[in-house]
């Protein structure tokens, strides 16, 4: 039994019997950890505002009998990145880059650097005005990228000859005429240039290039793609973010 203190953001909320919420708080220290925040939902609370999902800020727990649950003690809220979660787009949007976040790390497995691109990318659609297509494409890059699943990107992921053509879905890279299997994406010059930068450059620049909405399209159809595939799952909250953008 002990307490600990972390930073981190929730990711994950749900209730938990009678005016009791679930939380899973990604920690840099940590991982993404669950944690009950007791008595959240009364009226009177407090703590309220600082159990809602998107909440950054410093977090005191209580690590009782039961390893996988905590309690959460107090959260010092930071940011609550107000701005999307009074946007319904951004708002689901960030439900799906949770989604996919937890479905690469799971419980207790600390990642400072996917922490800081989710940090940065909820960062750049509250207070940037970051476009959303760019925001989802480059994300999913990015944390197939940090998660293990760094596609090939400068020779044949099968064979390795320079004489590439399209990306390979399921095998995770470039491809030449050969060696292509059946998940297919044949690439121009611009899109495999902007694969190209965003699997390799610094994280902190990963927003840092201009992309028309066609580009996007096309990159985000690709890297979407790579995820269902590479995780072998479809996400909901990806098809309700899509339904969000159609009204």
């Amino acid at each position: 039994m002990a307490e600990i203190r972390a930073r981190g953001i929730i990711i994950k909320q749900s209730d938990y019997g009678e005016g009791h919420r679930m939380l899973s708080v990604f920690t840099e220290e940590y991982g993404i950890v669950k944690a009950i925040s007791y008595g959240v939902k009364k009226s009177k609370s407090k703590a309220a505002a600082s159990s809602q999902f998107l909440c950054y800020g410093d977090f005191e727990f209580y690590k009782g009998a039961n390893k996988d649950i905590m309690t959460v003690n107090s959260i010092n809220t930071i940011d609550g990145f107000y701005p999307v979660s009074e946007d319904i787009k951004k708002l689901s949007l960030c439900v799906y880059l949770s989604d996919i976040t937890y479905s690469i790390l799971g419980s207790n497995n600390p990642d400072s650097r996917v922490l800081h691109i989710f940090l940065n990318s909820v960062y750049a659609l509250a207070y940037k005005g970051e476009d959303m297509k760019k925001v989802k494409t480059v994300y999913e890059l990015k944390l197939m990228c940090a998660g293990g699943y760094m596609p090939s990107i400068h020779s044949c992921v099968s064979c390795g000859s320079a004489n590439i053509f399209a990306f390979d879905l399921l095998k995770g890279g470039m491809v030449c005429r050969e060696c292509g299997g059946k998940y297919m994406v044949k690439m121009n010059k611009t899109l495999y240039m902007a694969l190209e930068y965003i699997s390799g450059c610094e994280d902190k620049k990963m927003l840092s290039f201009n992309a028309n909405d066609e580009l996007l399209d096309s990159l985000g159809t690709l890297t979407e793609q790579y995820v269902n595939l590479q995780l072998d799952r479809k996400f909901a909250s990806l098809d309700y973010y899509k339904t969000m953008l159609d009204m």
